[in-house]
């Protein structure tokens, strides 16, 4: 998205003009309900009908009101057209073909706007309006997967923006063209186009607030993409203290999911779901901003073992392939591998063969899900796909892929080096989660193999990991590999950890510094222990909790102890 304010006002008395130009000042400014209040009075005062609807449609394009911003786009593009000022009916014409696309996926009627912008242009002396139409072209064909095209239209955009001399123009044209070359898989030249965007951008060169919001996000989600979690953290500080300071609605919403994957990635999952909620807030009634919300927050349930919830989230935009992608993730999880590969073949079938990045998620389940499914034969090609991309938690994802594969094949010797280096490198990249899966991986071709005490090792370093992350389920396995107990009857592994905390004589408070959660979260946790377990309250279950261990304990003599030793003395 762009937010070009670009209006023709020529012939208007001086207070109207002087109305309009305060708008414009207001919306380069971020005050957008102060800016449409503006642009209502200077049409209610009789400026330009065109200019003044067209001031109106971009207020309401920040503020997420849709209906308004395209009523008022379409009113701007009758009044140009009606005064045959075919530059700026154009101008709204391409911006109505944005809206189309990127808030509603609505391709063939921003295709209509476009041919239409692009016909009016014609034999037009160049202008920024010529460039938004590439721009925008652009954006509609990287959504749709044609990445060639939209390269060329984004490199065309940029050099609009040069030859007029717009920093807004050639910077977003420069982050469409990082971002398409990203997701091609050439992750060095288009992340270096992306860094000198944002710092562009960041460093006050654009004038408009998309013109810094375009390429900061865009280099967040390649960062996202590439896995560059350094880069991310460098980045992300500067990004979401500038969307704060504007209040950009949804667009704040697909910055704080993109953020997200950072926090996922790093371990914050706290955090990630405060920004996850945030952004469910922010999304109204944009269905393909909160699709991406929805689906990173069922990962994120998914993780935490909450399946149910996760399996909801999913439902709600099931057509979008990051929430068929964690679908199949989750009947992996549920002992369902068949039907994980199917899913996640549907949804590489869909995907561009040059969109090589995107790809990655839906290759590393079906390695996944195929290794699970015995259906050895099938992952030759997601394991040659993955090798060769750039930076070293894909690499780490391609060595985990080869290690699996080689351990399907029964090929221990084969797999346990390549695992072995996986681990290391997602541990290197702050990548917890993906490295304690790799060791379980690691674990189950180790106990394979006959090497029992090995396997043990790494799968108690796994379970040490799941147990600080709240990643239930995989704590589950975690444990079986382990050789260790389960947690009591009734209740989750994050549960009986609390439990623990509770009957040492924690605070909520203090529960939640040491596991690294909300205070709300162990509020709710504790809620649940006691309705589980049938307490009446705090001290019942910190009673309950301390009582002895062995055959007289609360759990039986194979029940999981769970009051928590010492630190130092815990095996996990």
């Amino acid at each position: 998205m762009s937010g070009f304010v670009v209006f023709g006002d020529d012939g208007l008395v001086m207070g109207t003009r002087d109305l309009l130009g305060e708008g414009r000042g207001l919306l380069r400014r971020g005050a957008w309900g102060a800016a449409r209040e503006v642009f209502e009075r200077a049409l209610a005062d009789g400026a330009s009908e065109g200019a003044a609807a067209e001031g109106i449609a971009a207020a309401s394009w920040w503020l997420d009101d849709d209906a308004e911003m395209t009523a008022r786009y379409e009113q701007a593009y009758r009044c140009h057209r009606a005064s045959g000022d075919g530059r700026s009916a154009a101008r709204a014409a391409v911006w109505l073909g944005n809206g189309a696309v990127q808030f509603r996926g609505e391709t063939a009627v921003a295709q209509g706007w476009f041919r239409r912008a692009g016909r009016l242009l014609a034999g037009v002396p160049e202008g920024e309006e010529h460039g938004l139409l590439a721009l925008f072209e652009g954006m509609a064909a990287r959504a749709g997967g044609d990445l060639v095209p939209a390269l060329d239209l984004a490199e065309r955009a940029a050099a609009i923006g040069r030859r007029l001399g717009s920093a807004d123009l050639e910077i977003q044209g420069m982050a469409l063209a990082g971002v398409v070359r990203v997701s091609q898989g050439l992750t060095g030249e288009g992340m270096a186009l992306l860094d000198e965007a944002a710092a562009a951008a960041l460093a006050g060169e654009a004038s408009e607030a998309a013109s810094v919001w375009i390429p900061s996000c865009y280099l967040v989600q390649g960062c996202e993409w590439t896995r560059d979690w350094e880069r991310a953290e460098q980045w992300c500080g500067r990004v979401m203290d500038f969307c704060r300071r504007l209040d950009l609605g949804s667009p704040f919403s697909q910055c704080r999911t993109h953020y997200s994957a950072v926090l996922l990635w790093r371990g914050d999952w706290a955090e990630a779901e405060e920004q996850l909620l945030r952004a469910a807030g922010r999304v109204g009634d944009r269905p393909l901003v909160a699709a991406q919300v929805w689906a990173r927050l069922g990962e994120l349930r998914r993780r935490q073992g909450r399946w149910d919830e996760a399996d909801a989230l999913f439902a709600r935009e099931p057509a979008v392939p990051a929430a068929r992608v964690g679908r199949a993730e989750l009947l992996v999880d549920r002992g369902d591998p068949l039907a994980a590969v199917e899913t996640a073949r549907m949804v590489l079938d869909g995907m561009a063969p040059d969109d090589r990045l995107e790809r990655v998620p839906v290759l590393e389940v079906l390695v996944r899900a195929s290794a699970a499914a015995g259906l050895v034969d099938a992952l030759a090609g997601p394991v040659e796909e993955l090798a060769g991309l750039g930076g070293e938690a894909l690499a780490a994802s391609a060595l985990w892929a080869r290690g699996v594969a080689c351990g399907a094949l029964g090929d221990a010797a084969g797999a346990t080096p390549p695992l072995a280096r996986a681990v290391a490198l997602f541990e290197r990249t702050r990548g917890s989660y993906d490295a304690a899966r790799a060791r379980l991986d690691l674990a189950a071709v180790l106990r394979a193999a006959g090497r029992g005490t090995a396997a043990a090792r790494e799968a108690r370093a796994a379970l040490e990991v799941f147990v600080r992350l709240g990643a239930a389920a995989d704590a589950g396995r975690a444990r079986t590999l382990a050789g260790e107990p389960g947690p009591p009857a009734g209740l989750t592994a994050r549960q009986a950890e609390v439990l623990a905390l509770v009957a040492d004589g924690l605070t909520n408070a203090q529960i939640a510094e040491r596991l690294v959660l909300s205070p709300h979260t162990v509020k709710r946790h504790v809620a649940d222990i006691l309705a589980r377990l049938g307490l009446p309250s705090r001290a019942a279950a910190a009673a309950y909790a301390s009582r002895p261990y062995g055959p007289d304990g609360p759990y039986g003599a194979e029940g999981w102890p769970v009051r928590a030793k010492p630190r130092e003395e815990r095996r996990f």
